[in-house]
């Protein structure tokens, strides 16, 4: 699919006609790049959790290095900007947080900030599974920590990428339970499912509304949009109109942490309407992969077996070794994946597809063509057009525009214009067809310029760091677009300004 995006002489436009002065236009060409590089939230992500009970702080040489190709579980390598970070309120199950705790807390997000990564942030109380007593605690002192915590979260929403429900259960994966239903064994009543959707609503309140929540499994939202009507076969997914309006149901997004075990990946497209719960993969399934066009996606891989073993090959292997790997990943959307776990399933990727899957978790944009003047006249109407395909699973899910850049060769002065454009609504495997007409918004002094896109973070306070910003996966006449320096995309070298 083409999507076609217009930018419009702008308040110039009722000094000056839009007819374009004469001047030589040049196709500009770009080839994929293949090599591996990091972007801002997406791709494989390394795992950190901590205790209170043994505080361990995230440490800025061992960020960095991570940042670079590293052995990951399974046999391969690779180069992570995204930290999974859980902490586990072990020490606090009665009591408030401390001062302590919430100051290392904002201590890790200053390491993360200044290494250039990005959070996936969850909190949880107990990893006791999976026979009572499963150690998570009552709604009301969920509640208080959440209280606690709401200024840390929005003090360093810049470098949250997004935050994942915990909270309920082992691991917070919201299974098991003292308090909110034990889903396995039970009982489960409604009043469980109430008191669920309270701890639901209530981190949708705290976290603030430019960022998501992740839950579980596909039902808890159901249940949470829907009530006891909840139904799989009545499922109505988030819809293009409703997509990142910052209402709770376009903030309520999913991760799995057994994909690809094996057919409902353990217990995760279950419904709960009833219990015991009964497996609807059909519908369930297809209501995760509509959602995640719009909603962030992703966990770790799980082998299934009760010694760890992979019990769901070839299926869970690559195309080309029989399986469907790529096409789950591609069809539910994902943007992140576990380095540390599985191993077992992981592994079957090594040598085979894992450089694809590497490639293409996310968003991958790629330069397909441009069309440039070769000058600019101050005051006089250009246009530019640029064709900018997404290659990976799936769009940003975080708000990011973008704008052009026309920069000196010999002086190094800047110009930007910005671009109406918003990378959430660019699709996988559909092309963005960029024209821009008008007269640059500034004075632009005489010389001979390159030119620039730049996808810089939404955030004021690290907009200006090239860590954070888009990296697109092209070659310009066999070199990288991008320059690590500015963060920039390179699309045209020879513009002379008169």
């Amino acid at each position: 699919m083409i999507r076609i995006l217009l930018t419009f002489c702008a308040f110039t436009l009722v000094l000056v006609s839009c007819s374009e002065v004469k001047t030589t236009y040049v196709d500009q060409a770009y080839t994929a790049d293949l090599q591996e590089f990091t972007n801002p939230e997406r791709g494989f992500y390394r795992p950190f959790g901590t205790q209170t009970s043994d505080f361990q702080a995230l440490n800025a040489e061992e960020l960095l290095a991570l940042q670079k190709s590293n052995p990951a579980a399974g046999g391969f390598s690779v180069g992570s900007t995204l930290t999974y970070r859980s902490y586990q309120f072990d020490t606090f199950r009665e009591k408030p947080l401390n001062e302590e705790i919430l100051q290392a807390i904002q201590t890790d997000m200053n390491t993360v900030r200044s290494v250039g990564n990005k959070i996936i942030l969850r909190f949880t109380y107990s990893s006791n599974c999976c026979t009572p007593p499963f150690n998570d605690v009552p709604k009301e002192i969920i509640f208080q920590h959440l209280d606690q915590l709401q200024a840390v979260i929005a003090k360093n929403v810049d470098v949250i990428a997004v935050v994942q429900m915990g909270l309920i259960g082992p691991w917070g994966e919201q299974f098991y339970s003292d308090y909110f239903g034990d889903l396995e064994h039970g009982p489960v009543t409604n009043q469980h499912w109430l008191d669920r959707n309270a701890v639901i609503q209530k981190l949708l309140d705290i976290v603030p509304k430019s960022r998501m929540v992740q839950v579980r499994a596909p039902y808890y939202k159901l249940r949470y949009v829907e009530g006891e009507e909840a139904l799989p076969e009545n499922a109505k997914p988030l819809t293009a109109d409703e997509a990142f309006s910052e209402s709770d149901k376009a903030r309520l997004a999913h991760h799995n942490d057994c994909i690809l075990a094996n057919a409902d990946d353990y217990w995760t497209y279950n419904s709960f309407h009833t219990w015991p719960a009964t497996s609807d993969t059909l519908n369930l399934k297809k209501y995760i992969a509509d959602e995640t066009k719009y909603l962030v996606f992703g966990g770790e891989t799980c082998p299934g077996g009760a010694a760890g073993e992979d019990v769901f090959s070839p299926y869970n292997d690559c195309i080309s070794e029989g399986g469907n790997a790529q096409n789950y990943l591609k069809r539910f959307h994902t943007s992140f994946l576990n380095t540390s776990w599985s191993g077992a399933v992981n592994g079957d990727w090594t040598n085979k597809c894992i450089d694809e899957i590497k490639r293409n978790l996310g968003y991958r944009f790629e330069l397909r063509k441009g069309n440039f003047p070769t000058k600019l006249i101050n005051g006089k109407p250009f246009k530019m057009q640029l064709e900018i395909e997404n290659v990976g699973y799936a769009s940003t899910y975080n708000y990011r525009s973008a704008e052009l850049i026309l920069k000196d060769s010999i002086t190094q002065k800047e110009y930007h214009q910005k671009l109406d454009v918003d990378t959430r609504f660019w699709f996988t495997n559909e092309v963005q067809k960029i024209t821009t007409k008008g007269v640059w918004p500034e004075k632009v002094s005489k010389g001979n310029y390159k030119l620039y896109i730049n996808f810089p973070d939404a955030s004021e306070s690290i907009a200006n760091r090239p860590e954070y910003a888009i990296r697109l996966g092209s070659l310009k006449d066999g070199t990288s677009v991008f320059d690590p320096g500015t963060g920039w995309n390179l699309l045209f070298s020879e513009i002379v300004v008169k």
